[in-house]
């Protein structure tokens, strides 16, 4: 007995120094009990009464308030707190036998004692409040202590952590304009637009940015390829033609990927005769290279056929990726590829795609030449004919000719680089693939413009899974420019410029940005001359009844005033009505060229035939990708951002109805009376309904799935050749570098009188 006294005589002494409970002794005596319902009605109604009061929240707690929870006692104290010029925090909780917890304290923030000699907020401040739960069940404030030790400051209750907070108004902002891909800066700066200023948020610029990437992290759940995998699961799930492949290592670690829309898998069907492949997008965290397939639409839009994540640039891996599409293309192979001078591309391509006709990138060729001309001693000259050699040669022989000219005059005969171009001439010199039809493409530009659209949804650091989401963003925008392309070339006319028919046949059949195409050649048939056939050439035509040859000389004008004339052959059979010249225009990019244009309005030509206009730019062909719009992949807003989107709309209505002083009084006495009935709410006011709908969970794989191996996320990269901050230059590129800085620098806090670069030096 004489222990248990001690014991309770010690609870007593700590009670009374910690909550100030020394009158109440019922609290330390066990068989004692006490009738409180008397005093504890007043003080309920007194706190009560206080709490309600605005007054009160100012004047601050005291002592017999009495509170329905924790939380409610809390938020009037942080709300007295912030008018104050301080800020609060919950310390740890009493809990007594059955570990339901019966004591509170709540701090002022600078409360606690300094750790360590580094600079800290702790300067242990006295000021606090203490509650005890009573028996029923109400929250009692037991002792208050309003002195501080240090200054308040109201104006800075803002920028205190207790005080700063987000309202689900800007989280459900912050969180649509992150799918969206708004940066954060952007949509933090919207917010402080509309509250009128930073200083009228109620939270800082950190806050708004922790809470993002906090969502991102719960949007990406499991592991960053595990994630991808789970969305193309429900892609899959949601449209059964969405094709997806994974290949991983012998470690489950994701290697390569690969998906396909099913909007693009009709679209191929149209536009299978030629696409671009190209590898030089690293925008991801893991540097795996975006691989593109980029094809031509009737609009002559590039349009996406396919893309893949791959970690290796090998032939092994660039074999997989081909099958694996081509797979998905239901082993259509396209007629013609174009990619850059990648050796192992061009392993793969021969063996999966034999009978496809591949193309080099022009561009990339050109790139090289500087570096490669830098020994020439005529460097400028040698440039301009090289380019020459290129484009100027009409016919093969022509092409020979001229090159072995340009090396033995520059002394180029043993330029590796230039010997190794020859031998694969037929894969880039356009005077070898012009019979074949490339949409007017002549280098992988459509793949880097395609790649230069996805930089303004992604960049280096975006994990697998946040690429592929704003890669759907993406991809429905481009989609939706040539739904618009198709709505104008439906509903607008483009004027004609001539007055032949053949023209209005264009007009009629071609979509606008073709037929403006086709204009442009119109503009260049008047600069287009008939050359009268010579003796010798009007007995080669006589020799071949039926075929009229005729030579069209073109004055093309380069900078406005530099003419170059250039002789073209044109073929004419009146029977069949066919055309054929030898700049390949209508063979390589499906319009017929200026050449032909002249002899059809030299013979007078009402009309052409059908074969000249190419059902792949004609506007009036039901196309069936045209009319897929897959959004299986579309981040889509959370459900309870749905519900709040739907409140808003009514209420939107709503408001745009008082549009008078009446009718926005009665808008705003029903919201307060709204706002009152949903502050009094509680459980007991909803009503079971027994017609309530299962929500399934989309980001849930199937049961099928659960059993698969977890795909690990892959390892970084290493792209292909040199690194770039190690990558070799020239000494022709860092003259020019330093030169451009120079330039640039040059406009720069200039300073008056002789540059310092050209200041007299007294000897």
């Amino acid at each position: 007995m004489a222990g248990l006294s001690q014991g309770r005589s010690y609870r007593r002494q700590l009670f009374d120094e910690i909550f100030d409970f020394s009158e109440d002794d019922s609290l330390f005596a066990e068989d004692v009990e006490e009738d409180e319902s008397a005093g504890d009605q007043d003080m309920n109604e007194g706190g009560i009464r206080a709490v309600a009061n605005t007054n009160a929240i100012e004047e601050g707690p005291l002592t017999g308030m009495l509170f329905p929870c924790i939380s409610t006692m809390f938020n009037f104290y942080k709300e007295h707190a912030r008018l104050k010029g301080f800020s609060v925090f919950k310390r740890s909780a009493v809990n007594v036998r059955g570990g339901s917890r019966k004591y509170q304290t709540i701090s002022c923030d600078k409360g606690r004692k300094a750790i360590g000699a580094k600079s800290s907020k702790r300067i242990n401040c006295p000021a606090k409040i203490n509650a005890i739960l009573r028996e029923n069940g109400m929250w009692q404030i037991s002792k208050v202590i309003s002195s501080h030790n240090h200054e308040l400051e109201p104006s800075m209750s803002r920028l205190m952590v207790a005080h700063r907070s987000l309202n689900m108004d800007m989280k459900r902002r912050l969180e649509a304009n992150d799918i969206a891909g708004i940066r954060p800066a952007k949509s933090i700066r919207l917010l402080e637009v509309q509250a009128g200023g930073p200083e009228n948020l109620s939270c800082l610029s950190k806050d708004c940015r922790n809470f993002i990437e906090r969502k991102r992290r719960l949007r990406l759940g499991d592991g960053d390829a595990e994630a991808i995998r789970k969305l193309f699961v429900r892609m899959q799930r949601n449209d059964p033609e969405f094709f997806y492949s994974f290949d991983l290592d012998d470690d489950s670690r994701l290697s390569n990927v690969l998906w396909v829309h099913p909007r693009s898998r009709a679209a191929y069907e149209e536009f299978n005769d030629v696409v671009s492949f190209d590898t030089t997008y690293l925008v991801n965290r893991y540097k795996l290279p975006f691989a593109t397939i980029v094809g031509v639409n009737h609009h002559g839009q590039s349009i996406l056929l396919g893309c893949a994540l791959i970690s290796h640039e090998d032939v092994n891996t660039f074999k997989w990726l081909f099958m694996t599409w081509l797979e998905a293309m239901e082993d259509v192979h396209p007629n013609s590829i174009l990619t850059d001078q990648c050796e192992s591309m061009r392993k793969a391509i021969r063996e999966v795609m034999p009978n496809t006709r591949h193309r080099f990138c022009l561009w990339h060729i050109l790139c090289k030449v500087p570096e490669k001309f830098k020994g020439v001693t005529d460097y400028d000259s040698a440039c301009l004919e090289f380019k020459a050699v290129i484009y100027d040669s009409l016919t093969i022989e022509m092409f020979e000719r001229n090159w072995n000219e340009f090396v033995v005059k520059h002394g180029l005969e043993r330029n590796e680089w230039l010997s190794k171009l020859y031998v694969d001439r037929e894969y880039w010199v356009p005077i070898y693939l012009n019979h074949t039809f490339w949409a007017g493409m002549v280098s992988t530009q459509r793949s880097e413009s395609m790649h230069a659209y996805f930089d303004g949804y992604v960049n280096s650091m975006s994990t697998l899974k946040q690429f592929v989401e704003q890669y759907e963003i993406a991809m429905c925008d481009k989609n939706e420019k040539e739904f618009y392309a198709d709505f104008k070339s439906k509903n607008t006319v483009v004027n004609c410029i001539s007055v032949f028919e053949w023209e209005q046949q264009f007009q009629k059949a071609f979509t606008n940005s073709i037929f403006k195409l086709v204009q442009e050649e119109i503009k260049r048939m008047w600069y287009c001359h008939v050359i009268q056939p010579t003796e010798e050439g009007r007995r080669e035509a006589d020799n071949e009844p039926g075929i009229e040859r005729h030579k069209i000389m073109e004055k093309s004008i380069i900078n406005n005033w530099f003419r170059r004339e250039f002789v073209y052959d044109v073929e004419y059979r009146e029977n069949g009505q066919y055309f054929s010249c030898n700049c390949k225009k209508f063979e390589s990019k499906g319009i017929l060229c200026c050449h032909i244009m002249r002899l059809m309005s030299l013979k007078d030509i009402k009309f052409i035939n059908e074969r000249y206009l190419l059902r792949r730019w004609r506007k009036d062909v039901n196309r069936v990708h045209s009319k897929k719009f897959f959004h299986g992949g579309y981040p889509h807003m959370t459900e309870e951002f749905e519900k709040y989107r739907e409140m808003e709309r009514l209420f939107q209505e709503a408001s745009d109805l008082a549009y008078d002083d009446n009718k926005i009084k009665f808008v705003k006495q029903r919201l307060a009376e709204l706002k009152r009935d949903l502050l009094s709410w509680n459980d007991g006011m909803i009503a079971p309904t027994s017609n309530a709908q299962v929500t399934i969970d989309t980001n849930n794989v199937d049961e099928n799935e659960e059993n698969e191996r977890v795909i690990l996320n892959p390892h970084v990269t290493r792209s292909r050749g040199r690194p770039r901050i190690n990558r070799h230059r020239s000494v022709r590129e860092i003259t020019q570098r330093a030169n451009s800085g120079r330039n640039r620098n040059s406009g720069r806090g200039r300073r008056r009188g002789r540059p310092r670069n050209n200041i007299n030096i007294l000897t």
